[in-house]
């Protein structure tokens, strides 16, 4: 998944795994996050203003942080998206969050094992599980 998002972004977006984003005295380490373009990071940590999206991978250790504290500490924090993907027996499921007016996040779009469905945010990409690798 971060290889498909690395291959679509715009010049200066980037894809990157497992850096910290700062939310106030709380940080968090998502599997991937994208970068808007000229953000400042350093290795290890960025601030949620350049983050536009952060996608977690869900294990049986991590299924309820990423299902209901991270993700509302991400919209918090003001990050437009957020993507959850389930592992699921017959593949990985790819749940596309949009921040809504109210601070929360509001499903956008679930896509199975084998669909395959054109993102527009943070830019456009084609999201298909069933191709990830990692």
């Amino acid at each position: 998944m971060r290889d498909a998002l690395k291959a679509a972004a715009p010049s200066g977006w980037r894809a990157i795994r497992e850096i910290g984003v700062q939310l106030g005295d709380s940080t968090l380490i998502p599997d991937v996050t994208v970068l808007r373009p000229s953000s400042r990071f350093d290795a290890m940590w960025a601030n949620p203003a350049d983050v536009a999206l952060v996608v977690e991978v869900e294990s049986k250790g991590s299924r309820r942080h990423d299902r209901f504290t991270k993700p509302s500490l991400y919209a918090e924090a003001g990050i437009e998206s957020y993507w959850r993907i389930e592992r699921t027996s017959a593949g990985p499921v790819a749940h596309l969050y949009s921040r809504a007016a109210g601070g929360h996040y509001q499903l956008h779009q679930s896509v199975n094992p084998g669909d395959s469905y054109l993102a527009e945010l943070p830019f456009a990409v084609q999201v298909a599980p069933a191709t990830w690798t990692s």
